[in-house]
């Protein structure tokens, strides 16, 4: 008799198990399924527990389960847009911070003394504006038909040295970088391929000079004969370079400076009575290059 209670009994505990084992997996499908912020097990047995102690079988038996899994869920949801608002508002505070580091300039006017420690990088125009334009304390790297393709070329005698333009400003630094080249790759590749290469030289100036302000100068304008007569140097030509060009400035520490917006170009062309030879400006007028530059410095 003694035996058989015990039977019975082992009997009702696997009965129970097996019934709390079937509930627990229909209640952790139900309401627990991958809700980790509970942390409850997929054990059928210890998900049967937590719903009972959680109340969630009342769910089954008075017929809410719609009710139940809604409030799991908006619970969960509401908890998780919690944290989703503080890292918002966390990643917020951090771009606002970045935003305050960043600042953006304006052009001004400044006097002469402004060129200290400028550089000026470019090809026969830069030669006239080291000759003419009175700009006295200022470094000049140019020379005669340079071209963007001759940045890293040994071409310049500097402290008595064959050096590229790249290894100079590797050596000297500068407060300010003026560079004006292009005209003379009109007949080369298209305006993408100068664009690529004049990009490339930018950044690498950036990288070497990281305290400098860099000025992009957008090619001066030929004259209307000029550009007409020629297949190669035309208006239409130097200003989709420019156009190129001028996206690499940012107004922070990049900047484009149109020359063509003096007054020695008119109606889209260089003045002709400002030329020797429909390209290049005679002497007397390099002076407004140099007042036109003053006009749009950047003062940090």
């Amino acid at each position: 008799m003694r035996d058989r209670k015990h039977y019975a009994l082992l009997l009702m505990i696997v009965i129970s198990a097996l019934a709390f084992s079937l509930l627990g997996t229909r209640w952790n499908a139900l309401y627990y399924q991958n809700k980790d912020i509970y942390t409850v097990p997929n054990i059928p047995l210890v998900t049967a527990m937590k719903a009972i102690h959680d109340g969630t079988y009342l769910s089954d038996l008075f017929g809410s389960k719609a009710s139940a899994a809604v409030s799991f869920i908006d619970n969960e949801s509401l908890l998780f847009s919690n944290i989703a608002f503080r890292i918002s508002e966390t990643d917020l505070s951090a771009v606002e911070a970045m935003a305050s580091d960043i600042r953006t300039y304006s052009f001004t006017t400044a006097d002469d003394n402004y060129f200290k420690d400028a550089c000026f990088i470019g090809d026969s125009r830069t030669v006239g504006i080291s000759q003419y334009s009175g700009i006295e304390n200022a470094t000049f790297l140019c020379r005669n038909s340079l071209s963007i393709f001759d940045y890293d070329k040994k071409k310049f005698t500097y402290e008595d040295q064959k050096m590229s333009i790249r290894e100079i400003l590797s050596e000297q630094k500068f407060s300010k970088i003026y560079l004006m080249v292009g005209i003379n790759e009109c007949g080369t590749g298209t305006p993408e391929t100068f664009f690529n290469n004049y990009r490339d030289v930018i950044m690498d100036i950036r990288n070497l000079q990281p305290d400098a302000l860099i000025f992009i100068q957008g090619n001066l304008f030929v004259t209307e004969r000029k550009s007409s007569e020629d297949a190669n140097i035309t208006n239409e030509n130097i200003s989709e370079r420019n156009r190129l060009i001028a996206t690499l400035a940012n107004q922070q520490d990049i900047f484009y400076i149109d020359i063509n917006e003096s007054s020695l170009c008119e109606g889209g062309s260089l003045v002709s009575d400002y030329t020797w030879d429909q390209v290049h400006i005679q002497a007397q007028y390099y002076p407004i290059w140099k007042d036109f530059l003053l006009k749009h410095a950047i003062i940090v």
